[in-house]
């Protein structure tokens, strides 16, 4: 029946005939009906606040203080009753917490004069007023029933009938109703047991109420109830205030719980009726329609055996504890059997979502058993599994656990990388519940983690190399991943870098295994097993880059901080007795290093080189990342050590030695050139320590490279490549060509890895598709190679073919699938030869391609640098010369990538006095300036037509006319004459493709400039 019906079906309020009352009266009266019509309908509305406020309003109108009539009160209990069959939710909530109290308020408080109603008739009202009527639909039918049962529940809540005396028969009277809905209605059963679950506990242990809890136990067996989860539930609430009241042989030793009860307790629990038992007879219940969710009586089960273990001390053991054996016998076998419906593994993952976040820390691991962890994965691997949204809520809820309790990481770290778990498990179920778990645990949580990584890393329960090197290498990209994405490094202690803390030992760790072995001397517990590999060495090490990439950025002492932590790590494992460096290298070597390890002391000791601080930070963070460097291997690192002294003692000695400034130079332009992140930014980092020490001949030297020819000389040129391809021509052509594709390959290996950096800040200048992007000029000279070369392989592949054909035994009819053995014998070496002259082909335009993608992308990194320079030195007379190189870059037949890149870092660099209100330079060599300014108006007609270029021509120019005028405004005369003479130039040349907007800026300049004098 419709709420609407049921509105005109209410009875009347009691109030007075309107009709018959004056009018003042009747207007009155109204005005009552109508409040109280709109308080009934708040306490069905959605908000909360709402509700519990006419709630309010109705109790203490009705309530005995107000004195209202008996006739007002029962109207309104009346309508409370009815309204709990309504069909909004909420209503229910509104209606039955009204009737609750107010029938509190009516039977414990004072007595209202006329109104005689006692427990037994409220009973009746209740089953009276839900009554069903005629032929309604199912779900009012549905309705009223629910309503009856809040009816019923609000009575018990009400504690009328155990106060203020206890009324037997009135108590036995609501329970028979309530066990034969719980009987009688499968899809009610469980709001049933809820309802007699908190009777009992409303009883409060009070011994004077004994009897109303044996009641309650006695019902179960007449009325089937035994072997339900509800009846589970009655049966433990009631044991635990009234274990003197239960039943003998029903449960072993009256206990579900029992070890010997679990079989029977496992499959009642996901409400398995129909089983063979000792109370096969009780087992005639009907079966509830599928249910999405669990009952409660699994959370109250594990309440109590958690209680039980609390309270005996055995969570202090968790191997002695209850809950991990029941955990496994009602749910892990259970309900994520290999035979379990995909319903019953969906209880299984909303139980764990629900006790993940409820257990204490203690029995979190018991929660990951073997089952579940076998059903979690399997179901998060791929979207298109039956429960993957299931299986990604349960780990979902695993973070939240980990994010309300810090202390909870540790043991779910464990639990998802050992035993039931793999230590893949992130890639395994591809998502990040592991790296979320550990940026969600304090430090103390991590530095337990970290020493339990070790322990895998040590014994990684495999004797396969490569097992070993991939589960280690998934410990090591978890370790980096914290690192990286740790955002609360400042709650650190207050000394990170010589406090004792996490990251310090996630730092010595990955030292450890990157660079030592241990000595013979060691206990066997401390060797790893299988043996670290090369390949598993070379992770960490490159791991260990990675997180230093990271720790550039935290604000942490200085730049150099973390950089120096790791070497001193290095150097306290050397001279550890447990431990042997993998480093092994000759006399003169090591003395290097050892030399190098001294300098660098000595700086960080000082603090300072020839008093400049910044050139000491810069230095340390070269050092140790070049000690790093030789460390992994890199033979390359010597030499640059050398170079690193010789620019260190040049700067040491003059300030503005070209010596050093120019070998600094080409130390940043190696470290570039790694293929690295790591080294990249220290180079950058460096760059921009030193940006006011470097003097014209060092700018000169990066603008020269991005000049250099974008192809194989332009490779050769840049990466020294020349002299090893000369010695290479003593061999074959064969050879030469084959070494040659090998170096080119390698430097593309170290491009390709610069792009899939993440940490990458200049990703537009990463962009892998660059070489598609060049001039239509070169990609045309390439095809038309191509297209000569590919000619020529077919003219001698046919010329070949036809020589054999005539070379036949007079069968002119032959199409050379007749050929004897002997003749495809002889023709196998020229085509051979044929098809190996193609391959060298092909190799060679694979190498152009490489070689340009090569140079591209180092320009891009100079590019960096002199955008540092711009920034740090704007007022620097020397940015001046770095304008025409760049604005080369920009044409309309350069490098794509590369003339966005420097368009864009211009304008960055014009806009930078008006956003900083930086000071322009003041050069002293006057002529050097105008020199530049007529370079620019030169680069302006060579642009080629594109506007771009032209408008950051204009903009450079402008730049330089400021610099001249505010030397001296008497310049301006010259910068009009300059300008006069291109547009000249412009005006006498029709097809010029200077464009008119370097004159009509200038102008517009011209003008304002004016103004301002």
């Amino acid at each position: 029946m419709g709420s609407k019906n049921r509105k005109r079906e209410r009875e009347p309020l009691q109030v007075e005939n309107v009709e018959e009352a004056p009018a003042k009266r009747r207007r009155q009266l109204g005005e009552e009906y109508s409040k109280l019509a709109k308080l009934y309908e708040d306490l069905a509305a959605e908000s909360d606040e709402i509700r519990f406020e006419a709630a309010k309003q109705l109790i203490v109108k009705f309530s005995p203080e107000s004195k209202p009539a008996a006739k007002d009160v029962e109207a309104a209990l009346i309508r409370l009753i009815k309204g709990l069959c309504s069909q909004r939710k909420a209503a229910r909530v509104g209606f039955s917490l009204t009737l609750t109290e107010l029938l509190r308020q009516l039977f414990v408080g004072a007595k209202i004069e006329g109104f005689n109603y006692d427990v037994a008739s409220i009973i009746n009202l209740v089953d009276e007023k839900t009554e069903i009527e005629g032929n309604v639909p199912g779900r009012a039918r549905r309705d009223h029933l629910i309503g009856k049962l809040f009816g019923y529940k609000a009575i018990m809540q009400s504690t009328i009938v155990t106060e203020p005396e206890l009324s037997m028969e009135c108590w036995n009277k609501l329970l028979d109703h309530i066990y034969g809905m719980a009987r009688d209605i499968p899809w009610l059963r469980e709001e049933c047991g809820l309802v007699l679950v908190e009777a009992v506990k409303s009883l409060k242990a009070q011994p004077q109420l004994q009897q109303c809890a044996e009641e309650a136990i006695k019902r179960l067996t007449p009325f089937k109830l035994v072997s339900t989860p509800q009846g589970v539930a009655v049966w433990l609430t009631v044991r635990t205030s009234y274990e003197t009241v239960l039943p003998d042989g029903i449960w072993h030793q009256k206990d579900p719980l029992s070890k010997k009860e679990r079989s029977r307790l496992a499959k009642l629990m996901k409400e398995d009726f129909h089983v063979d038992s000792e109370n096969a007879k009780d087992e005639t219940i009907k079966s509830a329609a599928a249910n999405p969710n669990p009952t409660f009586a699994w959370s109250l089960v594990f309440s109590e055996v958690l209680r039980r273990d609390e309270s005996k001390g055995k969570s202090e053991d968790s191997v002695k504890a209850e809950f991990p054996q029941l955990w496994i016998d009602i749910v892990d076998n259970n309900l994520f059997s290999t035979t379990s419906s995909h319903e019953r593994k969906s209880w299984g993952f909303k139980l764990f979502s629900n006790m993940i976040t409820q257990v204490p820390a203690w029995a979190v691991s018991a929660l990951f058993s073997p089952n579940l962890m076998r059903t979690i994965i399997n179901q998060s691997k791929k979207d298109d599994r039956f429960l993957h949204t299931a299986a990604l809520a349960a780990l979902k809820s695993v973070q939240t656990r980990a994010e309300q309790d810090d202390s909870s990481a540790l043991p779910v770290v464990v639990a998802l990388t050992t035993k039931h778990g793999n230590i893949d498990f992130d890639r395994l179920t591809k998502t990040k519940t592991l790296e979320q778990v550990m940026l969600s645990a304090d430090d103390g949580a991590l530095k337990k983690i970290v020493r339990h990584f070790r322990s895998i890393i040590l014994r990684p329960e495999t004797e396969e190399s490569n097992v070993a090197d991939s589960r280690r290498q998934a410990i090591a990209d978890l370790l980096v991943s914290t690192v990286k994405h740790f955002r609360r490094y400042s709650a650190l202690s207050d000394d990170i870098i010589e406090g004792e803390n996490w990251l310090r030992d996630v730092l010595e760790l990955l030292v450890e295994f990157a660079y030592f072995v241990p000595t013979k001397d060691v206990k066997t517990s401390k060797v790893p097993l299988p043996p670290i590999s090369e390949a598993g060495r070379t992770i960490f090490q490159e791991r260990l880059s990675s997180c230093l990439t990271k720790l550039l950025g935290v604000e942490a002492g200085s730049k150099s901080s973390f950089a120096l932590l790791i070497v001193k790590l290095i150097r306290t494992k050397m001279s550890a007795k447990a431990f042997e460096s993998v480093f092994k290298a000759e006399a003169k070597v090591t003395t290097t290093v050892e030399k190098a390890f001294d300098t660098l002391d000595k700086i960080s000791k000082k603090g300072s080189i020839a008093g400049n601080k910044m050139a000491a930070e810069g230095f340390m963070l070269l050092y140790s990342l070049t000690l790093l460097q030789v460390y992994n291997g890199d033979g390359d690192a010597i030499m640059m050590l050398d170079d690193l002294d010789a620019s260190r003692k040049a700067m040491a000695k003059s300030k503005d030695s070209a010596e050093g400034s120019d070998t600094f130079i080409e130390i940043i332009l190696s470290f570039l050139g790694n293929p690295r992140t790591l080294f990249r930014k220290i180079g950058e980092e460096a760059f921009s320590i030193f940006a006011s020490e470097i003097g014209s001949e060092g700018l000169q030297s990066l603008a020269e490279i991005l000049d250099t020819e974008e192809n194989l000389e332009g490779q050769k040129e840049l990466f020294n490549q020349g002299d090893d391809e000369e010695d290479a021509k003593s061999g074959d052509d064969s050879e030469e060509d084959s070494e040659m594709g090998s170096d080119v390959e390698m430097v593309d290996s170290d491009v390709e890895m610069i792009n899939d950096g993440t940490e990458d800040s200049n990703d537009e200048s990463s962009d892998s598709d660059s070489s598609d992007d060049d001039s239509d000029s070169d990609d045309d000279e390439d095809d038309e190679g191509d297209d000569a070369e590919l000619t020529q392989f077919n003219n001698l592949l046919q010329m070949t073919l036809g020589t054999a054909k005539a070379d036949m035994d007079g069968d002119e009819d032959s199409d050379g699938s007749d050929m004897d053995d002997e003749q495809m014998m002889a023709l196998d070496p020229q085509l051979s030869k044929i098809f190996k002259q193609r391959s060298q082909i092909t190799s060679k335009k694979k190498d152009r391609e490489d070689a340009k993608q090569n140079v591209v992308q180092f320009k891009s990194r100079v590019l960096d640098l002199l955008a540092i320079y711009l920034e740090k030195e704007y007022s620097n007379a020397l940015t001046l010369e770095i304008l025409l190189p760049v604005l080369r870059r920009t044409r309309a037949s350069a490098n794509k990538q590369l003339a966005e890149k420097s368009n864009k870092m211009l304008k960055t660099y014009f806009d930078t006095r008006s956003k900083h209100k930086a000071p322009l330079p003041r050069p002293e060599a006057v002529e050097t300036v105008w020199a530049i300014l007529k370079g620019i108006h030169e680069e302006a007609k060579n642009g080629g037509g594109a506007k771009a270029h032209a408008d950051v021509c204009s903009s450079a120019s402008l730049h330089v006319v400021k610099v001249l005028v505010g030397l001296d405004r008497a310049n301006y005369a010259g910068v009009v004459d300059v300008y006069a003479e291109t547009q000249k130039e412009w005006f006498a040349d029709r097809k010029s493709s200077l464009q008119p907007t370097l004159f009509t800026q200038f102008q517009n300049w011209s003008m304002n400039a004016q103004k301002q004098k």
